[in-house]
């Protein structure tokens, strides 16, 4: 079963939500309520070097920490974080920058997306080893969203971003031994 995210999920990494019909002018007031544990949406740009990863897991869990998201959350939401900027800066050549997007909407799964620069190749042979090369990078990414209930892919990114969109999403927090936590859900890979 392939996972399907909306369109503008992996579109631009600047295109957070959907673009109304009509553009109000002038716009709407920013939301002044406080923040919410079931819906925010963040978004980093970040250098591919290899202070990205801890840039990227100590931003995000200010995040986590303002917007007060359960415990169990927290851990693995930091290592997905961690690993995905990891991910993303391997596929990022030095001097390129990479995204990530940290959001969760009506207190649904966390979600964790990571854009990279490496285009697509077009040779069937190349882009076979290609996503290989990419499912090997994301073995503790798969472990993770699979004892959190969640998942994860990557496709190519849509115009106008380059590249490709590597998600993942955890449901509730990592099982222990015991698999306390309830069921893991099913992990994905490449998306067509």
């Amino acid at each position: 079963m392939r996972s399907r995210l909306p369109v503008y999920t992996l579109g631009s990494p600047y295109a957070l939500q959907s673009a109304p019909a009509i553009t109000r002018c002038p716009p709407p007031p920013p939301d002044l309520g406080g923040p919410s544990a079931s819906h925010f949406a963040y978004g980093l740009t970040l250098p591919s070097a290899t202070g990205t990863p801890v840039i990227a897991h100590d931003s995000a869990g200010a995040v986590l920490d303002v917007h007060g998201v359960e415990d169990e959350l927290i851990d693995p939401a930091l290592s997905l974080v961690h690993e995905l900027a990891v991910h993303a800066c391997r596929f990022t050549g030095a001097g390129e920058m990479v995204h990530l997007v940290l959001r969760r909407s009506d207190g649904g799964a966390l979600q964790v997306v990571a854009y990279d620069t490496h285009t697509p190749h077009l040779n069937s042979r190349l882009a076979g080893q290609c996503a290989e090369r990419r499912r090997v990078s994301l073995a503790t990414v798969r472990e993770l969203t699979e004892a959190g209930g969640g998942e994860w892919g990557f496709a190519a990114s849509h115009p106008p971003a380059a590249g490709v969109c590597t998600w993942a999403t955890i449901a509730h927090g990592v099982q222990d031994a015991s698999g306390a936590s309830g069921a893991a859900g099913a992990a994905h890979g490449e998306v067509a």
